[in-house]
This record gives structure tokens, sequence and C-alpha cells, in this order.
């Protein structure tokens, strides 16, 4: 080999050894940078006239599995998905309780039933009336925090989907101006292997917010898919979603969408399909169990509190159900109205025969005909009936009467002596004229004697058999139809309100157990990764050192040679 050529493999090897140092120094500076991959310097030796002259730097980069990444990304998908159960879930099961609490559902339900049989043995007492009203009231309250509790973290979903959409948006324009600077371009040079580092951590932060698929083309430029549409490609189409803001158990929620079209159908993962699910399903089935218990328990109750009178009765009734004097009107049987004095002796008798009655207005007409009561529909349609002189009340005796076509007493049909009003859990509430004045609370059936004239009694102060039909609808196995998680069942209020919390306790578990699983899965394969192709700087330290030992020696040779020219240029000389 001439000096020359000793000259240029000796001059090779410290560019490729400077090269190496320049590699493994930034393998060190950036091994705890998430996503980054170990870089090497490959070699190979150049030839000329088939003779080796030294070597050079063929390219600078990392070979990475593609099928890991993938991987990778779907495992933060699903972790990312299964993150945003726990939090929520949690918070609603902490308002919930647990069975047995004092301030549990189930526990107030059964409080309400101790005090309507307390109430049965003494019905007179304005005390026992009071506390049935207070527990009843309890009831409608913890319902309504409860329905409150659950709509608040829709809310909070709500939002967070909104902010998710805005993070991948951002994430979307980040991919975008990697594969700009990345598209047309080898993966040859150590700036360009750590944009695609850069690229890849960010489609798993991506994959982490919503479930996507992705390919690289030729040009080096990563399409990413949400479900089939292209959210990235030779530029970005943007989702778009803005939260509800006031948000209850009635709120309908936009679609997420790409250029006007709703995407929604297509996100099942990360974050945003987890947050959808939360909102839309999970919470919403948790709400369905609390309106199951709501309306069953009203319907129940205020079936038994329509068939009773209040002692004293009192001097006007104002129903719950919306109505017009121009509805059609169908029912069968007799209803008794009777005005009475205040010790519940009757003053006037109005017998109606429904099977006459066509229309509201008929029966609003046969009332006002009478000498005693009047009837009206209210601006904002409910029926009143109240007596002309504030010293009578007024007491409906139901006799034989059905109306409608669930067949239900006269003064159940128009909510006369409802206890509860309200759709659901989220606006239950006691009767705000038994809330004012205890004494309205229906305690007894009035007399349904067909004898009966004016100055018999209608109702005494000892009438409690409502009272302690109240009571007993408690011990009775009511049906419930299917609602969120539990299925149809026959069983008392107390326990399905225990079901309900064992349901939400349940699913609170089972989410924070999910989620860690996700977590541990997610962070497996990221270890794998980053065992397999992170760096390690106690390799790269031997590296460095390897490193500057062979640019020495190549530092040396290029001196020896040099040495070696100068002696010759001399003896020339």
């Amino acid at each position: 080999m001439s000096i020359r050529a000793a000259q240029t493999a000796a001059l090779s090897a410290l560019q490729t050894s400077q090269a190496g140092i320049s590699v493994s120094s930034e393998n060190i500076a950036n091994a705890s940078v998430d996503g980054y991959t170990a870089k090497s310097a490959s070699t190979a030796s150049s030839v000329t006239a088939g003779a080796t002259t030294g070597v050079t730097i063929t390219s600078v980069g990392s070979d990475v599995d593609s099928y890991l990444l993938k991987s990778i990304s779907q495992a933060a998908s699903e972790s990312g998905y299964a993150s945003v159960f726990s939090t929520p879930l949690e918070t609603v099961a902490s308002g919930f309780g647990d069975i047995g609490d004092d301030g549990a559902i189930s526990t107030l339900i059964t409080d309400l039933e101790t005090s309507f049989a307390a109430l049965s043995v003494s019905p007179d007492s304005q005390s026992a009336k009071s506390t049935v009203l207070r527990d009843a009231e309890a009831v409608a309250d913890e319902l309504n925090s409860l329905s409150a509790t659950v709509q608040d973290q829709r809310a909070s979903a709500d939002q967070s989907i909104e902010d998710t959409v805005n993070q991948i948006n951002e994430l979307l324009y980040k991919i975008d101006s990697y594969n700009k600077q990345l598209s047309g371009t080898a993966d040859s040079t150590l700036s360009s292997s750590e944009l695609n580092d850069a690229r890849a951590q960010a489609i798993n932060d991506l994959s982490e917010l919503v479930d996507i698929s992705y390919y690289t083309d030729s040009s080096n430029n990563t399409n990413i898919y949400i479900g089939g549409t292209l959210v990235v490609g030779s530029q970005v189409q943007e989702l778009s979603y803005n939260a509800a803001g006031a948000v209850n158990a009635d709120t309908n929620f936009a679609d997420v969408t790409v250029n006007g079209q709703s995407i929604s159908d297509d996100i099942s993962g990360g974050e945003l399909g987890g947050l959808i699910e939360l909102r839309d399903e999970t919470l919403s089935d948790i709400q369905e169990e609390l309106d199951n218990l709501a309306t069953t328990l009203m319907d129940a109750l205020n079936e038994v509190s329509n068939l009773g009178t209040a002692y004293p009765p009192p001097n006007d009734l104002t129903g719950t159900t919306q109505t017009d004097l121009t509805d059609a009107f169908s029912g069968t049987g007799t209803v008794r109205l009777v005005a009475t004095d205040d010790e519940g002796n009757a003053i006037e008798i109005v017998d109606i025969d429904l099977t006459t009655i066509a229309t509201v207005q008929d029966f609003v007409d046969d009332i006002n005909a009478s000498g005693n009561l009047s009837a009206s529909v209210n601006t904002d349609g409910t029926l009143s009936i109240a007596t002309t002189d504030d010293d009578y009340g007024i007491s409906i005796v139901n006799m034989d009467a059905e109306v409608g076509g669930d067949d239900e007493g006269f003064s159940a049909y128009f909510g006369l002596n409802d206890m509860f009003d309200g759709t659901g859990a989220d606006n239950i509430s006691l009767n705000a004229d038994w809330d004012a004045d205890s004494s309205r609370l229906p305690v007894g059936t009035g007399s349904d004697d067909a004898g009966l004239a004016v100055g018999d009694s209608v109702i005494s102060t000892s009438s409690s058999d409502i009272t302690e039909a109240l009571a007993d609808v408690f011990d009775e196995n009511i049906s419930y139809s299917d609602a969120g998680h539990l299925g149809s069942t026959r069983t008392t209020f107390s326990d399905y309100g225990a079901e309900i919390l064992s349901d939400v306790a349940q699913q609170a578990s089972a989410a924070d157990t999910e989620a860690s699983v996700s977590l541990e899965a997610y962070a497996d394969l990221v270890e794998t990764f980053s065992n397999s192709y992170g760096v390690n700087t106690d390799e790269e330290a031997l590296m460095l050192s390897n490193l500057e030992s062979a640019y020495e020696a190549a530092a040396a040779v290029l001196e020896i040679t040099q040495s070696l020219m100068d002696t010759l240029l001399e003896a020339v000389r």
C-alpha cells in the first residue's frame, strides 16, 4: 500500500470514528427522550480499482420493528380508553355511599317506610305527619343529588371530549409537520432518523387519544385514518366538537365531525372513545337505574295516596297532570266529590257518573254546577278543584271510578293527591302543598257509603287505612323494568336502591382493574421496545471509549504517514 493510500484510509477511519462519536453522544444525550431509539452508523469498505481504500458511512439510523410499533399503538389506544372510566365512577360511587350508610338511598327509603308505619298508628299526629314528609323529602333530595352527581360527571366527560378533540388536532398537525420534513427523504441522516422517532411517538400519543390506523407510503409520508376517514394525508382534516355546556338527563349531544360529517360511530377506542361511552352509555345507564327507582317509587306511592283524603280535608286540590278543557275523557264508574266542614262531615255530596263525561270540560261543568265546589284548568294545564267557602274542605272518594287506558283512579289520573311530582330522579320532588302544610297528607279514605247524606261523617281523625297501605307498599315486591345494568325484576324499593349502589360500586372496581391491566400491558410493550431499541448508556459509553481509541489510532497513522511523506520529500530535495 502506498503512503498516499494509507493516508486516505486513515483519514476515512478518522472521519468514520468522528461520526460514530457524534452518534453515540447523541444517543446518550437523548436517552431519556420518550420514543427515542438508539442510532447506529452503518459502514462499508471503500474500494478503488479492486483495492480497499478505507471506510465510509452509508447511513445513520435505527431499524425498528414496524409490527411492534403498531402493537404499541394499539395498546396505547386500549390503555387510553380504559383510563377514563375509573375516576368518574369512583366519584359517583362515593356519592352513592355504601349499603347501610345513614345517607344511602336504600337506608332513606327504609326510614320512610318506618315513618309511615308510625303514622298509621297515630294518624292524627301532626308530628308523625311531619316526620313522614321530612323522610319523603330526604328520599327525593337524595335521588336529586345522585342524579346531579351522575350528570356532573357526564358534563365533565363532555368537556373532556372537546379538550381531547383539540389535543388530537394538535397531534395531527405535529405529525403533518414531521411528514413534510421527512417526505421524499431516506432514513440516512441522524436528523431524519430522529424525526422518524418523533413521528412514531406522536402517533403513539395520538393512539392514546383515539383509535387510528396508519401506513407510511413510499415518500415517507404517514397517512392517518380514524375509521374510514383520512385525517392526515396531503393535509390535515381537523376534528370538530363543541361541548354542550349545561348537561341534564335529557341533553342531546352533538357528534364529533370532520368537514361537517359525523365520525362518532367510527370512534371506539382511545380516551375519546372511552369518554363518549362514559358519557352516553356508562353514566346514562346509572341514570336510567336511578330513574327507574324514582318513577316506580312515585307511581306506587302516588297510586295509593290518590285513593285517600286528608283530615281535615283541604279546601283546594291541584293536580300534577297536564290537561286541557278540550281533551277527551274516558272513564267508567262513579267518583264522589264531597264538600265537608272542618270535622270531616258532609256539606254537599256530588256523585258523578264518568260514563256521561266526554271531555274535561264536561267534568268541570258538572262540578261548577254544584253549590259548594268549583273546578278549572290552570294556565299551566293542571286541574284545580276547590270549595267556594274557605271554611269547607274537599274530599274525593274514588268509589269504583276507572279512567284512561291504564284504568287509573280519578284522583290519580289528574294527580290531585300525588305525594311526589316529577319525571325521574333528577326532578322528583315532594308535593309542595304538603311540604307547606303537613295536615294535607292523606291518611284515610272517605266514605263510599251509597246512603251517605249531608251531615254524615266522610272521614274521621282516626282514619288510617291509607297510611297503612302506604307502609305496606314498602314490603311488597314491586315490578321493575330492565334499566342500565339491572334486568327486570320484582323486589322492594329498598332492595332495588341497594342493587343500584352495588352495581355502581362493582363498575367502579372493574374500571379501576381494567385501567390498571391495560396500563400495565401498554407499559410492558413500551419496556420491550425500550429494551430492544432504546439507549443503553453503559453500552454507549463503552462504544465511545472504543471509538476514541479508533480515532486516536487513525490519527496516529495519519501522523506517521505524514512524517514518512515529509522524510521522503526531504530526501528528494
